[in-house]
């Protein structure tokens, strides 16, 4: 299939390159005619004995098949006309030119003539526009009519219209020269077109091979994007063998992972195979030994499947229609995690660079999965811990309370004390413990809840009001500057309230008195809003900057000014901003402060921009 369009891309392109040439050719026949009608008027003048009538009427014939050419040329359109077409009309033309041209010397001078070295030309465009035989035809024929002149002549059967013969040795010799000329020239002018015809199927050549890898990767490009974007395993695995089996062009396509013992591998998702394959079950990889050879690494491609290949159901794979297959071990580093198969009803479907193109599909879709299966284990053990850790925690807390309150007796000051900074680890505590379940119940959730338009002016506004009572009692100045009027965005009241929440209060947190954070709300081109919070604080150590949105990490000299912190606020805001479908970035110098720039998509964009 890949052979025939390339052979009808190449067709096309010197199809269209002889279709220019010959219209070259009509063009300059015009020339020619004009110039030969000036030569006409010149040799006139000059009172040179020569049939003017017959020339004029040599050259008017000219013109006239010349129109006939052009619009012939103009009907015939590079897509719907075989190339033989364009062969034969260049073959018409040149013949009639020499013709023409045989008449010319004929009452020019005949074999004499100074314009017998015209011949040449018709010679090097026939190399140009045809094959090197009929270019060598070509010079063999002018040859030939030539020596024919010499001879008619010679022997007086064609009438001699000049006395410029001279000698019979020196005609011959001249005759003998010319002829070299013209097959020297032959062989150089097809040597050469050859070569550049070479060339340019070549590039044709590459220039397929680039646009196919081009339009290959682009569709890689969008499979990874779809599948960066699923927070269900389920569905990016789905995702997956849909998109390869149409990237790749086949038929079906499947994923099948190993059980814990690896011992099994279950289908984990299909597309294309029909529900009687799969209700076969998992495979038992010691009675496979293709599967076994794959899970040891080894990719394995099967041009023409047969009976001699080793199947654990190979009768249900003919009736499946499938004749070739290719598969590659699903791997991050060194652990195995399933096989990925692409199923074509082609035999010998696969090539070397289908082979690895799909080894370079199939890595990145074990990278998503480990990903995925990654983040939905982070998140449940999140979500777990911090379930187990509120009911002990509350219990903590209400029996401090009993004691702060002197149920069971009053506390000295040292034992007040020591309870106080016990409470403030518990709230801490607490916090992280909001914190995790908030992460974990965001990451485990298989359908978001769908976003709606909010204002983010006025949530900007309401977190600017509850925070400024703190900044104000720290001695610090929160500025607020909205410049309207600001589109609305797609997000949760409970996202936004994240967002904004841990970044002013961040900014707060670690300015000193005296100091001032400033936020900023603005339109940033078409569809974007630019959310900025600057402040004069301690700042962050630059080689800190990469750790920072980081779970748990909080900066060396942030941990220094205050001990209490979760360390998880920056990871919320990114996971919220990514939600959102937007991003962050921060610049920082420690001593001199921070600023955290956010772009979020408006209304007026879409989000997947």
């Amino acid at each position: 299939m890949q052979l025939g369009y390339e052979l009808i891309r190449e067709q096309i392109f010197f199809r269209r390159e002889l279709r220019e040439r010959v219209f070259w050719f009509i063009h300059l026949r015009w020339i020619a005619v004009g110039l030969g009608l000036l030569g006409c008027w010149a040799a006139f003048l000059a009172g040179e004995p020569l049939d003017f009538t017959a020339l004029i009427a040599v050259l008017l014939s000219i013109a006239c098949y010349n129109m006939i050419f052009l619009l012939l040329g103009s009907r015939m359109r590079v897509e719907t006309r075989e190339v033989g077409s364009f062969i034969i009309f260049a073959h018409v033309q040149i013949c009639l030119d020499l013709l023409a041209l045989f008449l010319i010397l004929h009452f020019t001078g005949g074999s004499a003539s100074p314009l017998v070295i015209f011949v040449i030309f018709h010679i090097v465009l026939a190399g140009i526009l045809l094959s090197r035989m009929s270019c060598f035809l070509y010079a063999a024929a002018v040859i030939l009519a030539l020596a024919c002149m010499i001879w008619l002549e010679k022997t007086g059967i064609l009438a001699q219209t000049s006395s410029l013969l001279g000698p019979e040795k020196v005609i011959w010799a001249r005759f003998g020269a010319l002829g070299a000329a013209l097959l020297v020239g032959a062989f150089l002018i097809t040597q050469v077109v050859h070569s550049l015809r070479l060339k340019g199927r070549e590039l044709l050549r590459v220039s397929a091979e680039l646009e196919f890898t081009s339009s290959r990767l682009k569709a890689l490009y969008d499979m990874v994007k779809e599948m960066g974007g699923e927070t269900d395993l389920q569905k990016l695995m789905d995702s997956a063998t849909r998109l390869a089996a149409t990237i790749m062009g086949v038929k079906a396509c499947s994923i099948k992972l190993l059980d814990e013992e690896q011992r099994y591998l279950r289908f984990a998702s299909t597309y294309g195979l029909s529900q009687d394959y799969l209700s076969k079950g998992a495979i038992e990889v010691a009675k496979s030994p293709i599967n076994q050879k794959i899970i040891e690494g080894a990719f394995y491609a099967i041009g023409s499947i047969r009976e001699k290949d080793y199947f654990q159901y190979p009768e249900d794979i003919r009736r499946e229609g499938i004749v070739s297959m290719l598969c590659l071990p699903l791997k991050v580093e060194k652990r195995i995690l399933g096989v990925f198969c692409v199923y074509s009803d082609q035999s010998y479907h696969f090539a070397e660079h289908d082979t690895a193109f799909f080894s370079l599909m199939t890595d990145l879709t074990a990278l998503a999965i480990e990903r995925l299966r990654g983040e939905l284990t982070k998140a449940w053990f999140f979500h777990k811990a911090a379930h187990q850790l509120r009911s002990p925690l509350h219990a903590l807390l209400s029996m401090f309370k009993v004691l702060q309150d002197g149920y069971l007796g009053e506390l000295n000051q040292k034992q007040a004390e020591a309870m106080s900074r016990c409470q403030r680890r518990i709230r801490l505590m607490g916090e992280l413990i909001e914190d995790l379940l908030r992460i974990g119940q965001r990451r485990s959730e298989t359908s978001p809840r769908p976003l709606k338009p909010m204002n983010l002016g006025e949530a900007l506004r309401q977190v600017c009001s509850f925070y400024m009572e703190q900044a104000k009692g720290k001695g610090v100045s929160l500025e607020l500057e909205i410049q309207e009027p600001i589109p609305d965005v797609l997000a949760e009241e409970g996202l936004l309230d994240e967002l904004l929440s841990n970044l002013i209060s961040n900014g707060i947190k670690y300015t000193p008195a005296g100091g001032a954070v400033k936020v900023l709300l603005a339109k940033k081109g078409r569809g974007w809003l630019k959310l900025e919070i600057s402040d004069t604080g301690i700042g962050i150590p630059k080689e800190e900057l990469p750790q920072l949105f980081t779970e748990f990490f909080r900066a060396s000299n942030a941990k220094a000014l205050d001990e209490h912190g979760t360390g998880l606020g920056l990871v919320i805001v990114k996971e919220v901003l990514n939600r959102m479908r937007g991003s962050i970035q921060v610049r920082s110098k420690q001593g001199e402060g921070t600023t955290f720039t956010c772009l979020i998509p408006t209304i007026l964009q879409p989000t997947e921009s």
